[in-house]
């Protein structure tokens, strides 16, 4: 009883934290008074760890993959998982990925006013003995009425390792690093958010990984009628159908600008045929350090306008799932990060009842450096028809030893001398 009274209060000082902690280190969006709220409440609090074991080299690193769901009765308001894994007690550094997010409307389908899936806050707790990576992830679907039930469903990645092993230091961990902005459909269908980090944050040949924690699409009010008998307003809510939503996350290179400087780039779509005004924020955290490394993928957004050349109109409306591998990693340890993805309708604009990416079945091997993992995706309206089509990319993030540390943690050998 005293052992999961502790974890309570652990998961209540992580909820209130938020008031206490410093402001967001954020790119100002558009709009100022856009900012994101302290979370207040959640829905779901687990008392047992879910997150499945992928690998770990006792005493050093684990990775560890999960997904929790659940469901809300309207859009009006934000569904919270707050979510807790029990960490080996050597493990005083990780943090959490977001590997992916699968939305849909419990009842039909609909138009969408925003999209919303975000890990807000992450940290590593350690008391008493009891070591916890504890966060907060946030879901949201909805039309512009926002009375429709959605579901929200999370996926993640976390590692933790013993900081005596790694040159390796996270960065931004529990609020992460906000970008914000408003594309005006005058821009063009494709937004870009960029960041840059203060200078000298990186010196020598210390190298930086940024990791994906999240998404925010809505499209921006405006003046619309659909069969309405109240009179019509600026500023109203609208959704529309859905063509195209795509995320693509990326740095300028695994190692820092002269000044010291790192700068990676977030593009997004949010699109029906035509180009809306839509307002996009996206999270990130990093980790630095000799001991990091990178295998980067870019995945190119190339906005899609209306009906396809060839449209088969086929019915599909069911998970998609491939696999992937990759041999000879020259990493101790490998993460992979779901850094870009792109689902669109195969023929023309639909209405959304379901909406998903993410990466699962994740399998490392150290003894020949082999990652697989499996990458599963849907987009569908009520029917099915016409099916969709899916592209990811993926980054991975690697972790290498510091072979000193390891040397200097081993014992002390004795050598007698023979006397003569």
């Amino acid at each position: 009883m005293i052992r999961y009274g502790y974890m309570l209060l652990v998961l209540f000082t992580l909820l209130l934290l938020p008031a206490c902690a410093s402001k967001y280190k954020e790119q100002k969006a558009s709009n100022p008074a856009d900012k994101i709220k302290a979370p207040t409440s959640f829905e779901q609090l687990t008392f047992k760890s879910e997150g499945r074991t992928v690998f770990e080299d006792e005493g050093k690193f684990i990775l560890i993959e999960g997904n929790k769901c659940v469901q809300h009765d309207s859009g009006e308001e934000t569904a919270t998982v707050l979510q807790w894994i029990e960490l080996p007690s050597y493990v005083d550094s990780g943090t959490v990925v977001l590997n992916g997010w699968d939305l849909r409307f419990l009842h039909g389908d609909r138009e969408v006013n925003s999209m919303l899936a975000d890990i807000t806050h992450s940290k590593v707790i350690k008391s008493e003995g009891s070591t916890f990576l504890v966060f907060e992830a946030q879901g949201k679907l909805n039309d512009q009425n926002r009375k429709d039930a959605y579901e929200f469903c999370v996926f993640y990645s976390g590692f933790g390792y013993r900081s005596v092993f790694f040159d390796a230091t996270i960065e931004d961990d529990y609020n992460g690093v906000e970008v914000s902005t408003l594309q005006d459909k005058n821009q063009g269908a494709v937004a870009t958010l960029e960041n840059t980090g203060s200078k000298g944050t990186l010196k020598g040949n210390a190298a930086i990984a940024i990791i994906p924690r999240g998404f925010d699409f809505q499209f921006d009010d405006t003046f619309e009628c659909e069969w309405r008998f109240l009179p019509c307003k600026w500023g109203d809510r609208v959704d529309y159908h859905l063509l195209q939503v795509a995320y693509s996350l990326s740095q300028s290179g695994a190692f820092p600008s002269l000044d010291g400087s790192s700068h990676w780039t977030v593009q997004t779509l949010f699109k029906d045929s035509s180009t809306r005004t839509y307002r996009i924020k996206a999270r990130a955290a990093m980790i630095r350090g000799n001991g990091v490394k990178l295998r980067a993928d870019f995945l190119a957004l190339n906005s899609r306008t209306g009906k396809a050349g060839i449209c088969r109109k086929n019915v599909d409306g069911i998970v998609r799932t491939q696999t992937f591998r990759i041999r000879d990693l020259p990493f101790d340890y490998a993460v992979p990060l779901l850094t870009g993805w792109d689902l669109s309708y195969e023929c023309e604009q639909q209405r959304v009842q379901r909406a998903g990416i993410w990466l699962h079945d994740i399998h490392f091997d150290s003894n020949s450096s082999s990652l697989e993992y499996k990458v599963s995706s849907i987009l569908r309206d009520k029917d099915g028809a016409p099916s969709f089509n899916a592209a990811q990319r993926i980054t991975i993030l690697g972790l290498n030893r510091t072979r000193a540390s390891v040397q200097s943690n081993r014992a002390p050998v004795n050598i007698k001398i023979r006397e003569h």
